[in-house]
């Protein structure tokens, strides 16, 4: 195998043998379609701004702008203060924003550090869908702390017009008609899709896919992507044995929907399916369990592959044990990054060793002056002991506050270090997969739920269809 640059690479959570997976399932959208980002979540957060103004929120809403890059995946939003959150894998706020405001750390640590709160009450920024919905959030609690009573509802009310806005967007075709009109604008065609299904059905994959999306927006886009760029698959729909509209995820794996056959294809016009599926055919809504029994396939013998850690990964892992593999676009960007601030980051490690051995040397100094303040006791009425003793003790204690001015110096010089690394890989938040030098809340979710990980679906055209990925990092601090 020809040597990987590390965006390329799939990353192992769960060792997985290939050879024992009989089928591959995708997501369609940022998983098979990958999107423009700050094209598309611009228009989410503009058409999203519009119904907002029309249902009599200050028209001065119109003026706010779309930062593509102040939200990121992995926050968590307090709904009820209008807070946005990066936590790190022990819950634990280390950076917290009031919409533009920062909060310091002894805001931080009243609100959530000083006593438990359940991550599950905050809503978790998990899709890139989430990030615009996000985004117009933060600018409108920013709006409200700039404008007291401009608008009179709480942070809650407000996310709860927001959540029925931005699907009513979806629905209406406010977004999805300008996707469709302009697909060159909101849609990166990855030039080596067609290369990577057609390896896995080569390698004796079947291929399916299990999209939210319905039938029309589907076709539409899959069309767009996919028909007539190979001879042998002139329709998208060749490379898929089963195509899953509708799907409610992550219902679908937690409910008992029925499955319906499309049976038209302009209108999407459905019909109550009986029987075993066919392939090639379109179904509407379903559910995991009948799946799995209409397709004479289960558990690990699939592989599902998605961008929503909580709607493809948790749910089909959790309740079904389907093997998972996470896409996570970010990592292009965050690992180059990452490469260049590699010597960044051993300066930061040397540092700290540093700080360790003095750490210890001047644990010695206090011992040394504990054991002279004991034996000063016992000296008795030796003077030119107790003298000599002193002497000692004066010049240990004059040591260890020259190796206590040297740790906080150096204490101040990590902590400098590490911020300047964070805001090199993105200004605000930091690290996509840390929090200062531990796992980010993000990261310790991938590692529970995600068996792969990369940063797109087409990197599996860079391994064999019977690769045996490995884990090689299960290990406990005190393996290291």
């Amino acid at each position: 195998m020809q040597k990987l640059k590390k965006h390329q690479k799939i990353y192992v959570n769960r060792s997985l043998n290939m050879a024992s997976i009989k089928s591959i399932g995708f997501d369609m959208d940022h998983t098979l379609v990958l999107y423009n980002r700050e094209n598309f979540e611009s228009l989410a957060f503009h058409e999203t701004v519009k119904k907002f103004v029309q249902n009599g929120y200050p028209e001065e809403l119109l003026k706010l702008k779309f930062d593509p890059d102040f939200v990121i995946r992995g926050l968590l939003v307090d709904r009820d203060r209008g807070n946005l959150l990066k936590v790190d894998s022990h819950k634990y706020v280390k950076v917290a924003f009031h919409g533009h405001r920062k909060l310091d750390k002894q805001e931080r640590y009243e609100l959530y550090n000083a006593k438990s709160y359940k991550a599950d009450d905050y809503l978790t920024v998990d899709t890139f869908f989430a990030q615009s919905e996000v985004q117009l959030f933060t600018e409108i609690v920013d709006y409200m702390r700039r404008h007291p009573g401009q608008i009179q509802k709480s942070y809650r009310q407000v996310y709860s017009d927001l959540r029925e806005w931005i699907d009513l967007s979806h629905q209406d075709g406010s977004i999805k008609l300008r996707v469709l009109a302009e697909p060159e604008k909101y849609i990166d065609r990855d030039k080596n899709l067609v290369e990577t299904l057609v390896k896995l059905l080569d390698g004796g994959k079947k291929l399916f896919v299990i999209t939210n999306s319905d039938w029309s927006y589907t076709n539409a886009v899959m069309t767009y992507l996919l028909d007539g760029l190979h001879a042998d698959f002139p329709s998208w729909r060749d490379y898929f044995e089963h195509i899953i509209v509708s799907a409610g995820k992550p219902n679908f794996f937690t409910g008992s929907n029925p499955f319906y056959e499309v049976v038209t294809e302009k209108e999407g016009l459905l019909k109550m399916h009986r029987g075993s599926f066919l392939p090639k055919q379109v179904y509407h809504g379903g559910n995991a369990i009948l799946f799995e029994r209409l397709t004479q396939q289960k558990g690990d013998q699939i592989l599902y592959c998605g961008d929503h850690i909580y709607g493809d990964i948790q749910r089909s892992k959790e309740l079904f044990n389907w093997r998972t593999l996470l896409v996570v676009q970010e990592l292009e960007d965050q690992l180059s990054r990452q490469e260049k601030l590699q010597p960044d980051f051993e300066r930061i490690m040397e540092t700290i060793h540093q700080e360790e051995e003095l750490q210890d040397e001047a644990q010695s100094l206090r011992s040394e002056i504990g054991n002279l303040q004991r034996r000063q006791k016992m000296v008795g009425s030796d003077k030119q002991k107790e003298i000599k003793q002193q002497q000692r003790l004066k010049e240990y204690i004059d040591q260890l506050q020259r190796k206590e001015m040297q740790l906080e110096e150096i204490h101040k010089q990590i902590k400098l270090q590490i911020e300047q690394r964070e805001k090199a890989l993105h200004p605000i938040w930091g690290e996509l997969m840390r929090t200062s030098l531990e796992k980010s809340r993000f990261a310790k979710q991938i590692e529970s739920y995600a068996c792969l990980y990369t940063s797109r679906v087409t990197n599996l055209r860079f391994y064999s269809c019977s690769q045996k990925y490995r884990s090689y990092r299960d290990m406990m601090p005190h393996d290291m």
